[in-house]
């Protein structure tokens, strides 16, 4: 049997005093997950945002927003992934280390999620989509998607609104994908029934498993406006007579804090879901259909 264990991180948004306070923060679950059976540990988007709270030197509100993602959080990507890279490598797990503001070589600011192996790899990918906020800061999308192996898997990442977008996931599983990891950051139901939708649509659509890692909580910043990440971490699956989940949710997680999701995830069971399908799958496309839809 082929399969995959893997923990989906429901991360609490804490104000992290300093880099150190957030690196151990996060290993403590890389280390759980590990313990408990996990090859894969997956972090939300935005998952180093708590870190405002090592600013010292002045209030962090609206006003200075901007230039805190643009001048203070970047500082810390090149520590955070080499603190990813020591925790996968100790722990034995591949970590999706959530997303983090960085500036790019060509000084745009991106939205950028890290995966790191055992071996010490890491690949990366931005954020396609960008939310109306993420544009007003000035923000730009990334334009190539990230195919990799994990286990006996085939995997993409698609981040948060990423997922709702059905072309790039088409793409993706053109391309031998049948794992998507979908790190995420809302903060109002709205988000959460977006993204969630989006989850459960991709799995069935496709015919593949989606992992998804919410951030949730707040940390008290802005000062004059905090931002309340909310969500549920979310493992889903194709519904069908195959997989045997009526609502082709796996696992999820609690409906408030912190909480560390681990399931196993059966290969062997999707390729049977695929192989013969109950509703038309993948295997009843027609995509001579489809080019002619198109404009």
């Amino acid at each position: 049997m082929a399969e995959l264990t893997v923990a989906t991180a429901q991360l609490e948004l804490r104000a992290e005093t300093s880099l150190d306070t957030y690196v151990e923060h996060v290993d403590a679950l890389v280390e759980r997950a590990a313990a408990e059976g996990a090859e894969l540990v997956v972090f939300p988007e935005m998952s180093s945002t708590g870190l405002l709270g090592s600013i010292t030197d002045h209030t962090v509100t609206t006003q200075s927003i901007v230039s805190d993602y643009w001048d203070v959080l970047p500082r810390y990507i090149d520590d955070i992934v080499d603190s990813t890279i020591a925790s996968a490598h100790n722990h034995g797990i591949t970590v999706l280390g959530g997303s983090h503001n960085r500036r790019a070589d060509d000084g745009t600011l991106r939205n950028t999620a890290y995966l790191v192996h055992p071996d010490g790899r890491v690949e990366q990918q931005d954020k396609m989509h960008l939310t109306p906020q993420e544009h007003s800061l000035g923000t730009r999308g990334g334009d190539q998607l990230l195919i990799t192996q994990i286990g006996p898997f085939t995997a993409g990442l698609l981040i948060c609104a990423d997922i709702q977008f059905p072309e790039l996931s088409r793409y993706l599983v053109r391309n031998g994908v049948d794992l998507i990891l979908c790190p995420s950051l809302t903060w109002n139901r709205r988000g959460v029934h977006r993204v969630r939708t989006g989850c459960q649509a991709r799995a069935i659509e496709n015919q593949l498993y989606v992992v998804m890692s919410p951030l949730v909580g707040h940390s008290g910043l802005p000062a004059d406006a905090p931002m309340h990440a909310v969500g549920r971490a979310l493992v889903s699956t194709p519904v069908d007579r195959t997989m045997g989940i009526n609502d082709g949710i796996l696992a999820l997680g609690a409906e408030t804090g912190e909480d560390l999701v681990i399931t196993a995830l059966d290969h062997d069971l999707l390729m049977a879901s695929r192989d013969e399908p109950e509703a038309p799958g993948l295997k009843l496309q027609r995509p001579d259909l489809y080019a002619g839809l198109m404009p």
